[in-house]
């Protein structure tokens, strides 16, 4: 089938496979989508662009970046099976010139290589930590382990079911640099939280931002451009009122339900987990979770202009996809 062209646009829905069992419908609909998602990128990036102009980084730096990713993406997710993607459909669909993006492919552009140690991994021997009876009490707090044992659990045996591809020391040393764990007398490993987020370092805390926030919009665009499948759940709830003496004890209860709700959580996920249940469903491998933010502002986010009725004070809203 030939392209059709729609608004001053291209639609390649014909050449492009699906992803996740959802088409997003075409590549381009029409303007008011492609407009609605422009808007949404620049106030998804809002937040962002405020702390990259504080810490010194110009509109150049983002720019080169993101003409990368357009064609890594197209490279990568865009492909028609069984034909070799052309630096010249990389520029039709990018709108990249052909120069560059045959720089930007032969690697003159590519972005540096991923830490050899992920939050990922991290969460994972936590999670198992946590969900060995043998390495907790019978109230399910984590007791602390040998580094090693040739019986009973060990962080080794923890480290060694998370992944191959890394030694247990070099693990247990990037825990002990976050302040994750602790190493006591006669090679003990002690958690020191049930949950990974590091206490020391900042590029461990930036690195959440090139995880959690691609897999929140993701979802988001799953619920309001998917065609089929049924919606992920997607939920918020928020009050526009609350007296600033007051938010601390919110952010602590926050906090409080958010951790025991995460927990009950992990438990219902690592049923189905095949690693740690051999008797879970088969099928196709899928990775899926459930994650939690808290979020706090001086006033609610500017919206477009709206009549509103005289004397209300108070607003709470829950908003939703299910």
């Amino acid at each position: 089938m030939g392209r059709k062209h729609l608004h001053g646009y291209f639609s390649h829905s014909a050449d492009l496979p699906g992803r996740g069992g959802a088409r997003y419908g075409t590549l381009v609909r029409d303007d008011v989508v492609s407009e609605g998602l422009l808007r949404a990128a620049a106030a998804a990036l809002r937040p962002l662009v405020t702390r990259l102009l504080e810490n010194g980084v110009p509109y150049g730096r983002l720019e080169a970046r993101l003409r990368a990713l357009f064609v890594d993406v197209a490279e990568r997710d865009l492909a028609i099976p069984g034909r070799r993607q052309t630096d010249s459909r990389i520029a039709l669909l990018t709108g990249v010139n052909r120069k560059e993006v045959r720089r930007l492919r032969g690697g003159q552009g590519a972005a540096p290589p991923p830490a050899s140690f992920s939050r990922n991994q991290a969460a994972a021997l936590i999670s198992r930590w946590m969900a060995d009876r043998r390495a907790t009490d019978r109230h399910g707090r984590p007791r602390a382990i040998p580094y090693q044992a040739t019986r009973g659990p060990s962080f080794v045996e923890l480290a060694r079911a998370v992944t191959v591809d890394l030694p247990p020391r070099a693990l247990l040393d990037e825990l002990l640099r976050t302040g994750a764990v602790e190493l006591r007398r006669n090679d003990l490993v002690a958690l020191r939280t049930t949950a990974y987020v590091p206490t020391r370092g900042r590029p461990e805390k930036l690195a959440m931002l090139a995880e959690d926030p691609a897999e929140l919009i993701e979802t988001m665009l799953r619920n309001v451009l998917g065609d089929e499948g049924e919606p992920l759940l997607q939920r918020k709830t928020f009050y526009d009122n609350l007296g600033a003496d007051g938010v601390a004890r919110v952010r602590r209860e926050m906090r409080r339900e958010g951790e025991r709700f995460l927990r009950r959580v992990d438990g219902l996920l690592a049923k189905h987990d095949r690693d740690r249940n051999p008797r879970a469903a088969g099928g196709e491998r899928r990775y899926a979770g459930l994650g939690v933010y808290y979020f706090e502002a001086p006033r609610a986010p500017e919206k477009p202009r709206a009549h509103r009725r005289a004397g209300r004070k108070q607003r709470t809203a829950t908003k939703e996809h299910r």
